[in-house]
C-alpha cells in the first residue's frame, strides 16, 4: 500500500512538474512576443536603426526566407507531433513554441516590407511557377494569423484533454497554419489556388474531429462547398489565364475591360470562390453547421482566420483584376477606367448588406451559443464585405471602405476568437451550449465573465473598445458610397446601423442568458476556471482594449500603409484617414441610438417571444436551392404512376404509398424503388418511368462516389490542370 502511493505522490509530483513547465513555457512566450513587437514597432520610430539594417539586409540577400515561414510549421508541427505523440505535454508546448517562433519570423519582416514588396519565384515548380509575394496587405493577415493561431495553441490543451486523437488535431492545425500562410503570402492566383485548397482539406480533419454522425454530415457540407468554390477560382484563373496572359496579382484593369462582359463572369467566380470560405450569403450555409459541432479551439480559428482568409482573396484579386497602374488615372475619381470597379463594387456593397442583415437576424434565433456566434460570424463578414465593395466602388477615392474592411479583420478575429474561447470555458463547466439553461455564471466564473464582457463590447462598437474604431471607418465609407456616388446607398447606411443595434441586442442576449440572472439548480455546483484559457483569453482581452484605446497606432502602422500601396487618392489618405479623429463628437454619440435600439429589440423579443421563430425548412437556403429538384423529381415519379401500367408501378404505388405523409419516409420508398427495380424489368416499364429510374441510379451513384472519392475526383482534375500549364508554358 505504502509503494502504490509512493507511485501516486510521484505521478502528482510530475503532473505538478508538467503544469508549471507548461506555465513558465506560455507565459514567458506571451512576454517575449510583446516584447518582440514593442521593439521591431519601434523601429518605424527611428529606435535600433543599426539592428534594422542588419535586419533589412540579411533578410533580402535569404532569398527564401519566405517559404522557409511558410514551411516552418508544416515540417516542424509534423515532426513535434510524431515524435512525441506519447508525451502529450511536451508535444503541447512544442506547438505553442513553434507557433511562436513563426510569429516572430513574421514580424521580423515588418521593417523590410515597409521598405518595398518581398517578392520570390521557384519557375523550377509544377510548370508554371511558384510565386510568392509580401506585401503591408498580406503582412497584416500574416501577422494576425499567427497571433490568433498562438493564443488559441495556448488555449488547446486544457480544452481537448476531454477529445480523443490529439495528436491529429494537431497535426492538421499545424498544416492548416502554414497552408494559411501560404495563401496569405502568394504572388499569383495559382499558388493562392494550391495552398487555398490544400487549407480546405487540412481544416476538414478539424471539423470532423470528434467523428460524430453530426461531424461527418458537417465536415460534408464544408467539404463540398468548398470542392465548389475551389472549382470556380479554377475555372476563374483558367479563362484569366487565356484572355490576359498572367496570373500574377498585377494592376489589369485596361486589360480586363478589352474582355466585355467576359471580366465580370471571371470576377464573379472569385468572388464566390472566396465568398465560401468568408461566409458570403447565400455560401455561408456551412458555417452554421461546422462551429457547433468541432472543437472549440477549431472553432475560433474557422471563424477568427479562416473566414478572413476569404476575404483577403476577394480584396487581393478585386483591387488587382479591376484596378489600373496609378500612372494610368488621368482624370481621378472620374476616370473611366474606373467604370468597371464601380459596377462590380455596387453589387459587393449589396451582397455586404444582405449577409450582415442575415446574418443577425439568424442569430437572434439562436438558443446554441456556438451556432449563435457561426450566424455573427456571417452578419460580421458582411461587414468586411461591404467594406470591400466600397473600396471598389469609388475606385481611385475608396481608401476608406479599404482601411474599415482591413480593420474590422482584424478587430473580428479578436474578439470573435476570444467569444468561442469563452464558450469554451462555459460549455466545459455546465455541459451544455444551450444559453437558456444557463444563467448567475458571473459568481462562478468572474474572470470568463470579465473577458467575455470585453469581447461583447468589442463586436457591438463600444467606444474604447477595438470594434467602435473598424465600425466607424466602415459607416463613413458607406456615407461616402452616397455622398460621391449613387444615393440609393443612403439605404445601406440606414440598414448598417439597424444591423449593427441588432448585434448589439444579441450580445445583451448573451450576457444576460449566460452570465446574469439566477443560476439553475444544475449548475449550482459549478466553479473553477482553466489557467491556461485564461492566460490566451487575457492576451486577447488585452489587445481588444488597447486598440479601442489607441485606435489610430493599428491604423497609420498597419493600415494606411497597406492603403497607401494600392491605386487610392495619396492626398484622400493623408487628408482622411492619416491622424483620424476616430473619437468624433458625431461618431461618439451615434452609438446610442445603436445601444438604445438594441434595448428596445431584446425588450421586445423577451416579451413578445420573438427569439424563437422556426421557420419552415423549404424556407432554408437549401430548401430554396435544392428543395425544388426533390419536389420535381417526386412530381415524375407520381406522374408515371398514374401513366404507367407495369406491375412494379402498381406494386410500389399503392394508393396508401401515395399519400405517406413522413418525407423521409417517401423519399426511402423512392429510393428503394430506383435501386430495385431499375435493373430488374426495366424493358416493361413506361417511358416516364424509365427516365426516373436512370436518373435516380446516375445520382445516387454520383452520391456514392463524391462521399467516398471525392479527393480522388478532386486530385485529378487538379492533375489536368497542372499538365495544361505545363502544357501552355
Amino acid at each position: 500500500m505504502e509503494r502504490i502511493l509512493h507511485k501516486g505522490e510521484k505521478a502528482e509530483s510530475a503532473d505538478a512538474k508538467n503544469e508549471a513547465l507548461t506555465v513558465i513555457n506560455n507565459v514567458s512566450v506571451i512576454a517575449l512576443s510583446a516584447l518582440a513587437l514593442v521593439v521591431i514597432l519601434s523601429m518605424e520610430f527611428g529606435y535600433f536603426s543599426g539592428f534594422k539594417e542588419v535586419l533589412i539586409d540579411t533578410i533580402f540577400n535569404f532569398r527564401f526566407y519566405p517559404l522557409l515561414i511558410i514551411l516552418f510549421p508544416i515540417i516542424f508541427g509534423v515532426l513535434a507531433v510524431g515524435m512525441f505523440s506519447n508525451h502529450e505535454q511536451l508535444r503541447d508546448i512544442l506547438v505553442v513554441d513553434i507557433t511562436f517562433l513563426t510569429f516572430i519570423m513574421i514580424l521580423l519582416l515588418y521593417p523590410v516590407v515597409r521598405e518595398e514588396a518581398i517578392f520570390l519565384r521557384i519557375s523550377e515548380l509544377l510548370g508554371y511557377g511558384i510565386n510568392i509575394r509580401i506585401d503591408m496587405t498580406s503582412l497584416v493577415i500574416a501577422l494576425l494569423s499567427s497571433f490568433i493561431w498562438l493564443m488559441v495553441t495556448i488555449y488547446a490543451p486544457d480544452y481537448m484533454n476531454k477529445e480523443a486523437h490529439r495528436n491529429r488535431f494537431y497535426l492538421f492545425l499545424m498544416l492548416t497554419f502554414g497552408f494559411i500562410l501560404g495563401t496569405v503570402m502568394s504572388g499569383c492566383v495559382f499558388t493562392t489556388f494550391l495552398f487555398f485548397e490544400a487549407m480546405t482539406f487540412s481544416s476538414y480533419m478539424l471539423v470532423v474531429h470528434c467523428e460524430t454522425k453530426e461531424c461527418i454530415e458537417a465536415g460534408n457540407s464544408y467539404i463540398y462547398m468548398g470542392i465548389m468554390g475551389g472549382l470556380c477560382i479554377l475555372l476563374a484563373m483558367i479563362l484569366l489565364f487565356i484572355n490576359v496572359g498572367t496570373l500574377e496579382y498585377a494592376n489589369l484593369a485596361i486589360e480586363m475591360q478589352n474582355l466585355g462582359g467576359l471580366e465580370y463572369f471571371i470576377m464573379g467566380l472569385f468572388i464566390i470562390g472566396f465568398g465560401v470560405k468568408a461566409g458570403l450569403a447565400p455560401l455561408h450555409i456551412w458555417l452554421p453547421k461546422a462551429h457547433p459541432i468541432a472543437p472549440t479551439p477549431a472553432s475560433a480559428l474557422l471563424s477568427g482566420i479562416m473566414v478572413k482568409i476569404g476575404a483577403y482573396g476577394i480584396i487581393r484579386t478585386t483591387t488587382s483584376f479591376f484596378f489600373p497602374e496609378m500612372h494610368q488615372v488621368t482624370e481621378g475619381f472620374s476616370d473611366s477606367i474606373w467604370i468597371s470597379a464601380q459596377t462590380l463594387g455596387a453589387i459587393i456593397i449589396w451582397l455586404g448588406i444582405a449577409t450582415m442583415g442575415l446574418g443577425v437576424f439568424m442569430a437572434l434565433q439562436q438558443g446554441n451559443i456556438k451556432k449563435m456566434l457561426a450566424f455573427h460570424s456571417v452578419s460580421q463578414m458582411g461587414y468586411i464585405i461591404m467594406g470591400i465593395g466600397v473600396a471598389v466602388y469609388l475606385g481611385y477615392k475608396g481608401a476608406m471602405g479599404y482601411s474599415g474592411a482591413m480593420y474590422h479583420i482584424i478587430n473580428h478575429a479578436l474578439f470573435k476568437s476570444l467569444l468561442f474561447m469563452v464558450t469554451g470555458a462555459v460549455y466545459l463547466k455546465v455541459g451544455t451550449l444551450d444559453m437558456y439553461k444557463m444563467g448567475g455564471l458571473w459568481r462562478k466564473m468572474p474572470f470568463t465573465f470579465a473577458v467575455s464582457t470585453v469581447a461583447a463590447l468589442g463586436i457591438t462598437g463600444m467606444p474604447l473598445f477595438n470594434g467602435f474604431a473598424s465600425k466607424t471607418l466602415l459607416h463613413h465609407a458607406i456615407e461616402e458610397a452616397f455622398i460621391y456616388g449613387h444615393p440609393s446607398f443612403k439605404i445601406a447606411e440606414v440598414l448598417f446601423i439597424i444591423i449593427s443595434a441588432g448585434t448589439a441586442c444579441s450580445f445583451i442576449k448573451w450576457t444576460s442568458f449566460i452570465f446574469l440572472g439566477k443560476s439553475p439548480k444544475e449548475l449550482e455546483n459549478v466553479k473553477g476556471e482553466f489557467p491556461m484559457m485564461n492566460i490566451a483569453m487575457a492576451g486577447l482581452a488585452l489587445v481588444i482594449v488597447l486598440i479601442g484605446i489607441f485606435p489610430n497606432f493599428l491604423l497609420d502602422i498597419f493600415i494606411v500603409p497597406a492603403a497607401s500601396a494600392v491605386t487610392y487618392d495619396p492626398e484622400f489618405i493623408n487628408n482622411y484617414i492619416v491622424d483620424m479623429n476616430i473619437f468624433a463628437t458625431s461618431d461618439l454619440l451615434g452609438m446610442i441610438p445603436v445601444y438604445v435600439m438594441g434595448g428596445i429589440i431584446f425588450y421586445l423579443g423577451i416579451k413578445y417571444q420573438l427569439f424563437h421563430l422556426h421557420f419552415p425548412k423549404w424556407f432554408s437556403i437549401e430548401g430554396v436551392l435544392i428543395l425544388p429538384f426533390v419536389k420535381l423529381k417526386e412530381f415524375v415519379v407520381l406522374l408515371s404512376h398514374k401513366v404507367s401500367t407495369s406491375k412494379h408501378a402498381d406494386t410500389f404505388y399503392s394508393a396508401n404509398s401515395v399519400v405517406v405523409e413522413d418525407k423521409r419516409e417517401r423519399l426511402q420508398h423512392l429510393n428503394a424503388y430506383s435501386k430495385g427495380t431499375i435493373n430488374g424489368d426495366i424493358e416493361e416499364a413506361s417511358l416516364i418511368e424509365k427516365f426516373v429510374k436512370c436518373v435516380d441510379k446516375e445520382v445516387n451513384k454520383c452520391e456514392i462516389s463524391f462521399i467516398n472519392s471525392d479527393v480522388i475526383i478532386y486530385s485529378i482534375i487538379l492533375t489536368f490542370l497542372l499538365v495544361f500549364f505545363f502544357m501552355v508554358k
